[in-house]
């Protein structure tokens, strides 16, 4: 069962996450498919499994400095963690990739050269929580300040802080993206605005009770050889926030009335976006045979925000 939707409306989610809510801000039919009905491709994808495992091994690796270990020690564990996780037992082998640049032997190089680069900078501290924990993989929900007008029930904003730190005697959010893409200026201005990046700082302020100046972003592009890193700020202002949650209260009321009716609405502006919709074979077939187009080409599975991660 998914926590995050109403029991009187099954289709409508009370608890939005980023992702949730920038799948609907993308376009409603692959929010309906994918957050919805909870469809994914058969086949995971190679860019995903991939920032799956590094983040995880960032996250090791940040709880092990927190308690004290050295930074060999930590990238120690955080290592041994993504060897381990990369490792097929029915197969008896490590993870194949179909992909040149995103493979075992790039995503390890990748984590060691990251954590020599930034990780071990001392210049950023993790934020030790009110309860004395670290503030790594922090999980949040905030009440978002409207009930829906289908049910009647509160919804809330939701979702999980990589880690929160202080940086030149300032709170921020830090964030780790890897990319295929060249670093520079125009990387970095895909977060400014953006939609994850504003409700991370929210977070920050109404759920931590910190003046989060934003989030840090750390940009790694993955290449074969060898892995280069540049470290961006997204900053967020008071006014910012607030004219981005008022905002979003207007894209929960859409939600609110799609679930109502029951459609979901194709925007075939962004079919090719984002380097093609993941639906965009199911979308351009026939209303009627879709149904069967996703049971033979996708799986099920559950997007529940609502499941901690962390200990706020």
């Amino acid at each position: 069962m998914n926590t995050s939707f109403s029991r009187d409306c099954p289709e409508l989610q009370l608890a939005v996450d980023s992702t949730s809510l920038g799948e609907f801000k993308k376009c409603p039919r692959s929010y309906y498919y994918a957050i919805v009905q909870g469809w994914e491709p058969r086949k995971t994808s190679v860019h995903l499994e991939f920032g799956i495992w590094f983040h995880g091994a960032c996250e090791r690796y940040d709880h092990a400095r927190a308690r004290g270990e050295d930074h060999s020690q930590a990238l120690r564990d955080a290592v041994g963690w993504t060897l381990a996780q990369t490792w097929d037992k029915k197969l008896n082998r490590g993870w194949i990739s179909d992909h040149p640049f995103k493979t075992r032997f790039t995503l390890v190089q990748t984590l060691v050269l990251y954590m020599d680069h930034f990780a071990n900078d001392e210049s950023m501290e993790t934020h030790i929580l009110a309860n004395g924990k670290p503030a790594v993989e922090v999980s949040f929900s905030f009440d978002a300040e409207r009930t829906s007008a289908v049910t009647g029930e509160p919804q809330m904003l939701c979702g999980h802080l990589d880690r929160v730190v202080r940086f030149s005697d300032q709170f921020y959010i830090s964030d780790r993206k890897t990319t295929g893409m060249a670093l520079g200026p125009g990387f970095f201005r895909q977060f400014s605005p953006n939609n994850q990046m504003s409700l991370y700082t929210a977070a920050g302020f109404i759920t931590l009770g910190i003046p989060v100046r934003g989030v840090i972003i750390d940009g790694i592009q993955v290449l074969v050889q060898t892995a280069r890193f540049e470290r961006g700020l997204a900053h967020r202002t008071h006014a910012q926030i607030e004219e981005w949650i008022s905002g979003t209260h207007q894209w929960l009321e859409s939600m609110d009335r799609c679930a109502e009716m029951g459609q979901w609405p194709m925007n075939d502006k962004s079919c090719d976006m984002y380097g093609g919709c993941q639906f965009r074979e199911v979308c351009s077939r026939p209303p009627g045979a879709r149904d069967q187009w996703l049971k033979m080409n996708y799986k099920k599975r559950i997007w529940d925000p609502l499941l901690r991660r962390g200990d706020v």
